[in-house]
């Protein structure tokens, strides 16, 4: 039960680092957070996960190849993210957007 309780601690502690790390790095840069806050938690938790596993805050959608050197590109925000945010204003794992990204719900409307 312990070393349950010490994981959960772990990522909680990660998530919220990365959170913070992510907050920041929207708040100062060219591209806003998804506004679907489940979509950024279930990121976020990823993230964690793949921090405490790895050793790194790999992107969730992407697999590692075990090279570091290919490896490091993937780590969020990813060296992809850029060109997919322009080409379909959103990355690929949901976590960044454009600041004139419109979600699926809101042109519904």
């Amino acid at each position: 039960m312990q070393e349950s309780n010490t994981l959960n601690d772990e990522l909680v502690r990660a998530e919220t680092g990365i959170r913070h790390q992510m907050e920041r790095y929207a708040e100062t840069g060219p591209y806003k957070l998804n506004p679907d806050s489940k979509k950024v938690d279930k990121v976020i938790k990823s993230l964690a996960k793949r921090k405490l596993k790895d050793g790194h805050q790999y992107c969730p959608c992407r697999m590692l190849s075990g090279n570091n050197e290919i490896d490091s590109k993937i780590v969020c925000p990813c060296e992809f993210h850029v060109e997919e945010i322009e080409k379909d204003d959103i990355c690929s794992c949901d976590l960044f957007v454009s600041p004139n990204y419109k979600s699926i719900s809101s042109q519904i409307q």
